[in-house]
């Protein structure tokens, strides 16, 4: 269907026409006769009053040419979405390009080794909305050749409980060993610990112009992010001067800046996060805090699991780049190095991290890695002593009454133990019995 003819200053200039003498009580038949009378009209028009109907007549021109908006079931304009997720797509080839560079100029004049990293984790009640009640946080820097530094950790009170979301507040404070947040005492206080996590990360230059990124978890990105702009409102600071990355991200793109061997890193970045997320020094103790330490909830502590995800990041990076691996620091204290150390040594390969586990997500495609690794003999003459091993020793609470190492063999057949038939009366008696009753 052809468009329509745009619409000229005269027509418009007719209908106010029409419409005035309609108000005086003079009414035509059709719009020809209009045209004919407000074109008398129109001849005398003087040039501000003709200028006052084109720009009418370009603006309706400009509206017809505008596209229709489309618009979601929620009445969003798809426009609106686009652009967020362009920002999104944006946003993230952002990240990979800073990590990818600072990792490449790193490692090109080798202080990749002593380059501090920090990462951050945040324990949150529940989600009200699109804002996460905080209950804890942590921010941790570690480096590949001094291993785990220091940490900040804060227990936070979030105040007033959102209406409607108490049920959930109880869950969350159950689940991750945090008390309920305590409405008849004062929040905690956003600035001072907005100040204090910029004063950390600023520890090593107070003349810092660009802060250090901060690396957390997947999943744990937006409700960080949403941490940061709560105590940015109260301190009325930009928001924009922190950087929140993956930390997978970081992972796979250091590890494959050091390697020296084919065999050695991540072939694909979602292995990084497998190796993450395997969570080898879970069940470690003493990690957590006194508080959780206390509700035997260490597991779930920001400042174990902080630590957690730096030594597997340090247990599969040090070897790569030959920094001896020493308990405390770059693992747990309690971890026996050298006994995994012989076995590597003894195999002559590199075989995935030194503690932590075997795995082939290093020197593999696969995208499943194995979650147990049945040792050969070998493995544990070496590492048989460990701390490690012992505990999954259990003695038997109580000896068998049975001794078992005893052949089982049948009994031996002799003439007691087949007695003589009995002669009596009833059940099962013999044919002398029969003969006695015939008598």
């Amino acid at each position: 269907m052809p468009k329509k003819a745009p619409k000229n200053a005269f027509f418009y200039f007719m209908l106010n026409y029409k419409d005035e003498q309609q108000k005086k009580g003079i009414n035509y038949g059709s719009l020809a006769d209009v045209s004919v009378a407000a074109g008398e009209v129109w001849k005398t028009v003087n040039p501000q009053e003709r200028a006052r109907w084109e720009a009418k007549a370009k603006q309706e021109r400009t509206k017809q040419n505008m596209p229709v908006a489309k618009y979601t079931s929620t009445g969003v304009p798809l426009t609106v979405i686009e652009q967020q997720q362009k920002e999104i797509q944006e946003a993230i080839q952002n990240e990979i390009d800073d990590i990818r560079n600072m990792v490449k100029i790193k490692a090109f004049n080798q202080s990749i080794q002593d380059e501090d990293f920090y990462v951050i984790d945040v324990n949150y009640y529940c989600k009200a909305g699109n804002t996460y009640v905080i209950g804890e946080s942590t921010v941790l820097r570690f480096n590949l050749r001094l291993g785990y530094q220091d940490f900040y950790h804060e227990l936070i009170n979030p105040g007033r409980i959102p209406v409607g979301y108490a049920s959930d507040v109880k869950h969350g404070s159950t689940e991750l060993g945090l008390d309920m947040p305590d409405e008849t005492e004062n929040q905690s206080n956003y600035i001072e610990i907005l100040a204090n996590i910029i004063d950390y990360l600023k520890q090593k230059d107070k003349n810092l112009k660009v802060l250090p990124p901060l690396y957390t978890m997947p999943e744990k990105v937006l409700a960080v992010q949403d941490f940061i702009l709560q105590m940015s409102n109260k301190a009325r600071e930009d928001e924009h001067i922190f950087r929140v990355y993956k930390l997978d991200t970081l992972f796979f793109y250091l590890i494959n800046s050091i390697k020296s061997n084919k065999n050695e890193g991540f072939p694909k970045e979602s292995l990084a996060l497998i190796q993450l997320k395997k969570d080898p020094f879970k069940y470690t103790p003493g990690l957590g805090c006194e508080h959780h330490e206390a509700n035997e909830k260490s597991m779930e502590c920001t400042s174990s699991r902080t630590q957690r995800w730096a030594y597997t990041v340090m247990d599969s990076c040090c070897p790569v780049v030959g920094i001896d691996i020493q308990p405390g620091q770059h693992v747990p204290k309690e971890y026996d190095v050298d006994g995994i150390l012989k076995y590597r040594d003894a195999k002559k390969v590199w075989s995935g991290p030194t503690v932590a586990g075997f795995n082939d997500a290093s020197s593999s495609c696969n995208s499943t890695v194995n979650d147990s690794f049945e040792a050969p003999p070998s493995l544990l003459e070496y590492v048989g002593k460990t701390k490690r091993l012992e505990a999954r020793v259990h003695a038997p609470q109580r000896l068998p009454d049975v001794n078992f190492a005893k052949p089982m063999l049948p009994p031996e057949l002799t003439e007691e133990a087949f007695p003589a038939l009995s002669v009596s009366h009833g059940r099962g008696r013999g044919l002398a019995g029969r003969r006695n009753v015939r008598k």
